[in-house]
């Protein structure tokens, strides 16, 4: 293999870590191909209580209050009730203020006060639920059944309640919020909301008192429900995306993403053991997690002014006369922050999307935070865990620059070599080969431990560009959110010299046009790098930094045993 061709892996290694860097999450998110059963087929090994009834395509309703109107932002029912204040209860917990309509009972604002929308106004949290035209994303959730409180005939039921608002005191760890429905066969149903201080997770009981002189059937249900973000205005320099849609876990499958543009073409449907389903997006995440006991038919669905939603239904549960029950359904609506969702449910912490490289990235993340906890600053972190990261590979990294150390020293011969064969490349590919065999000089020493370090690189933007923990991070001076771009791109100058630098300290490649190219590199990843965010440009500019210190210090090394 002669030099060039040794030079044009070299530099095909350097430009794809640019290009995966902002295309890495797109490739990563394209369609999956969702596991479809037979409608009204079961997975294997499914079991069902005695009291319960199975579960088909055919037992999942639509209800009239699934039809949203184009052009108000009200549902349609076959009872329309106008909304206004008097029909909202408004939750206030030390982690989350949460809206709730007594109209069916669901979630349809949450505001999560401890992370703010933008650093310019802290006092505004993010919104992560929202019915509003600009960002409709709702959580429902209810009883299916003839009698109510839901059902195809009458649609959603009006829930009466004791206060507009309920705000959990300083002495409280728990606050209970009740929504009562009364059924005509003389069923009392209490639908409680339970919220945890501390907690991002909201349980919901069904408390069922049939207190009539018939049976009383009924399944749980839960959507999630939300319109598509516009992402038309993101060109190739962009602001970084990363996925947002759906996901569902099975136990064939632990995490499996749905985009929204699968659920137009080939919808899901599956019925399973427990399981959850989520809605994803950068940072935050909202999971519907029923009993791991019964068997839940999850289905995708579309929706008109580009909405979709993922739901769940439950097998049929029976009460009888005299009897009470309670089902219980879980609700996480908040940041994705690992620890806590691991403790939610099994899998969830996958929503914090990795990739591939995610057997990499726990363990750096898991440097990352001991790093912060020794710190107290997140950028400090940054810097700790690429110095740590540079000494793990500095063997590998050393043979590297010891290759190129060797190679820069035999460009004299090299070119005289060149001289001597003008017109032949063949007997010059050839004599240059002799002369790395005379010198024991290896051509490719210097790609190999380049190119084994680039999946630990990948891994670690990942983590960065992933970790809702840097999310509005500062770390000092100007940069006051290493998770976006240096506000006056001094990083990314910084990176472009600092690679400008480590070339000179390469040996130049021998084809002119090479050569141009590698000069051109450094210009290209730093405006590449204008829009990344600073976290990250931090990692490249104080690797680039060591691995030029240590460079210098082989290629030193060299000339001086040399001489």
């Amino acid at each position: 293999m002669d030099k060039q061709t040794i030079r044009l892996i070299f530099l095909f290694s350097i430009f794809f870590v640019g290009m995966f860097l902002y295309n890495a999450w797109q490739e990563q998110h394209l369609p999956t191909t969702p596991v479809v059963q037979q409608e009204g087929g079961l997975t294997a090994n499914t079991t069902s209580s005695s009291n319960s009834k199975e579960i088909t395509a055919q037992d999942i309703p639509t209800l009239v209050s699934d039809v949203k109107s184009s052009s108000t932002n009200t549902e349609v029912t076959s009872s329309p009730l106008v909304k206004d204040a008097k029909r909202m209860i408004t939750v206030i917990t030390d982690v989350m203020q949460v809206k709730i309509d007594s109209l069916g009972g669901d979630l349809v604002s949450l505001n999560l006060p401890k992370y703010p929308e933008t650093l310019n106004d802290p006092q505004q949290g993010f919104i992560l639920l929202d019915e509003s035209d600009t960002r409709f994303y709702i959580v429902q959730s209810g009883l299916l059944s003839d009698v109510g409180p839901d059902s195809n005939v009458n649609g959603r039921a009006q829930y009466t309640f004791a206060n507009t608002e309920e705000k959990m005191d300083d002495a409280e760890s728990v606050l209970n919020v009740d929504l009562n429905y009364n059924t005509t066969t003389g069923v009392k149903i209490t639908k409680r909301f339970i919220f945890t201080r501390g907690s991002y997770v909201v349980r919901i009981h069904y408390i069922i008192d049939n207190k009539g002189a018939q049976n009383y059937e009924a399944s749980s249900f839960g959507r999630i429900k939300r319109r598509a973000p516009d992402n038309s205005n993101s060109g190739f320099f962009g602001a970084m995306r990363t996925y947002t849609g759906a996901a569902i876990n099975t136990p064939q499958k632990k995490y499996q993403k749905l985009p929204f543009d699968d659920m137009q073409k080939k919808p899901f449907k599956e019925d399973v053991m427990g399981g959850w389903a989520a809605m994803v997006e950068h940072y935050f995440a909202t999971a519907l997690i029923p009993s791991v006991e019964d068997r839940n038919y999850y289905q995708t669905e579309t929706f008109p002014d580009n909405t979709y939603g993922i739901r769940f239904v439950s097998s049929a549960e029976i009460i009888p006369p005299n009897t009470q029950k309670t089902l219980e359904l879980k609700v996480y609506a908040g940041p994705e922050v690992a620890e806590k969702l691991k403790e939610v449910a099994p899998g969830l912490e996958l929503t914090i999307d990795y990739g591939i490289f995610w057997i990499l990235c726990e363990p750096i993340f898991w440097l990352l935070k001991t790093m912060f906890d020794v710190f107290g600053n997140w950028g400090v972190a940054i810097i700790a865990t690429t110095f740590i990261i540079k000494l793990l590979f500095y063997k590998p990294s050393a043979s590297s620059y010891k290759s190129m150390g060797n190679m820069r020293k035999l460009q004299p011969k090299i070119e005289a070599l060149k001289k001597r064969y003008p017109d032949d490349k063949q007997k010059f590919s050839q004599e240059m080969m002799a002369l790395y065999k005379q010198e024991k000089v290896n051509p490719l020493g210097g790609c190999l431990p380049i190119l084994i370090q680039i999946p630990v690189f990948i891994a670690l933007y990942y983590v960065l560009l992933e970790s809702v923990e840097l999310r509005q991070a500062p770390f000092i001076w100007w940069i006051k959110d290493l998770s976006a771009k240096d506000p006056y791109y001094v990083l990314p100058i910084i990176m472009g010299i600092s690679m400008f630098v480590q070339q000179k300290l390469n040996p130049a490649p021998p084809d002119p046009v090479q050569a141009k190219v590698m000069m051109f590199m450094p210009v290209f990843f730093t405006f590449l790098f204008l829009q990344f965010p600073s976290g990250l440009v931090l990692y490249w500019v104080v690797n680039n930094v060591l691995s030029i210190a240590q460079q210098w210090y082989i290629t030193y090394k060299i000339g001086k045993r040399s001489k």
